[in-house]
This record gives C-alpha cells, sequence and structure tokens, in this order.
C-alpha cells in the first residue's frame, strides 16, 4: 500500500486538482492489515508536511505500541530527515522494548545526527537493566563531538552500576573542557560520591 501525502489530502476531501503537481515521495512499506484504523491514519499522517503533524504522530504512535507499526517505523531509521530518524528511535524502543536494542545501538554508534544519537542514548537507559550490551556503546559516548550527546550519556553511564562506567565517568571528569558538559559531569561525580 503506497501512502502519501496526496492520499491523506484526498481522503479528507482538502485536495483539489491544482495541487496535484509531480512530487517525489517517500515509500513505505507494505502494512499489515493486523494494523488498526488509528494506527494507519497516523502512519498517513507522517507524510503529512507540517513537522507538527508528524511529531505528533510519531509520539501517538509510540502511544499506542502496537507490535505491527514496527516495521513501518524501522523505515523511518534511513529516512534523509534526522527529526524523523531521531522521532522513530524512541517510537521502536517503545513499541519494541527490549527487542530494539542491537538497532538503538547501531544507531547510537553510526547516525552523523547528534539529535537521532542521543535520542538513542535516551532509549537506552530503560534497557540497562535487562541487556548490558549498550554499556560499551554508552561509555563511547562520553566521547561524542557534541556536547549535547556527551551530556545525555554522561547522564545515563553516571546511574549504571559498575566499575567500568564510574571509572569512564572520572575519566571524563579529568578530560572534559565543555562549560555545560562539566555542570553534567559535577552533578554525576555528586551522585556517584567522587566529589
Amino acid at each position: 500500500m503506497k501512502v502519501s501525502r496526496i492520499s491523506y489530502l484526498v481522503s479528507r476531501g482538502s485536495l483539489s486538482l491544482f495541487f496535484l503537481l509531480p512530487t517525489t515521495y517517500f515509500l513505505l512499506p507494505t502494512c499489515s492489515a493486523a494494523i488498526s484504523s488509528e494506527a494507519q491514519r497516523l502512519i498517513d499522517q507522517i507524510e503529512i508536511d507540517d513537522p507538527y503533524l508528524r511529531r505528533q504522530a510519531f509520539l501517538q504512535l509510540e502511544a499506542l505500541r502496537e507490535p505491527e507499526t514496527a516495521s513501518v517505523i524501522r523505515h523511518y531509521l534511513a529516512h534523509r530527515q534526522a527529526e524523523l530518524r531521531a522521532l522513530s528511535v524512541r517510537a521502536l524502543a517503545a513499541i519494541e522494548g527490549p527487542q530494539s536494542v542491537p538497532t538503538l545501538m547501531e544507531r547510537l554508534t553510526k547516525d552523523r545526527s547528534p539529535s537521532v544519537r542521543l535520542q538513542a542514548i535516551l532509549a537506552l537507559e530503560p534497557f540497562l537493566a535487562q541487556d548490558a550490551q549498550p554499556i560499551p556503546s554508552l561509555i563511547k559516548a562520553l566521547r561524542d563531538r557534541q556536547p549535547d550527546v556527551r551530556m545525555a550519556a554522561i547522564d545515563v553511564v553516571s546511574r549504571i552500576e559498575t566499575a567500568q562506567a564510574r571509572e569512564a565517568i572520572t575519566v571524563r571528569w579529568k578530560r572534559e573542557r565543555h562549560r555545560d558538559v562539566r555542570r553534567v559531569l559535577e552533578a554525576a561525580m555528586k551522585r556517584l560520591g567522587k566529589l
């Protein structure tokens, strides 16, 4: 089933022939019949050019947590727009739960966008109690080039109760020069009882 902005507008009766100009659309995979009508409406809404409506659609899909929508959301992990990739990371973590950990780790280590890496860090945190596999990737994120990503990594890693995580925070404390990151590190060091 091809989903596009035009199909959404036509279904709402708000499209005239004047607007039917050639445009390139992001094609979605075939949707399963098991997807609820509400989820399908939200999937269609993602294709609208309005960033607010897209964000709302992802957040509502995340709240619905329908496993059948995961394949559609996974498709957005490769989208050219970083915002859609970041929203899909968050939604996928909510929908798939611990099964999404390998995908989240891949986004953390390979995505070029800081916002996607930051969302991957935040999405991985709830799964650390069941799966220690992301810990090395999170520790590596302490050295990310972007301060916002480092701050998120510091917050998450400082809550991991392993010697490796504590040591990584201590090393980052000695090397970090960015003022805002130092503030987050200071709070982490206090939480660890090292200040």
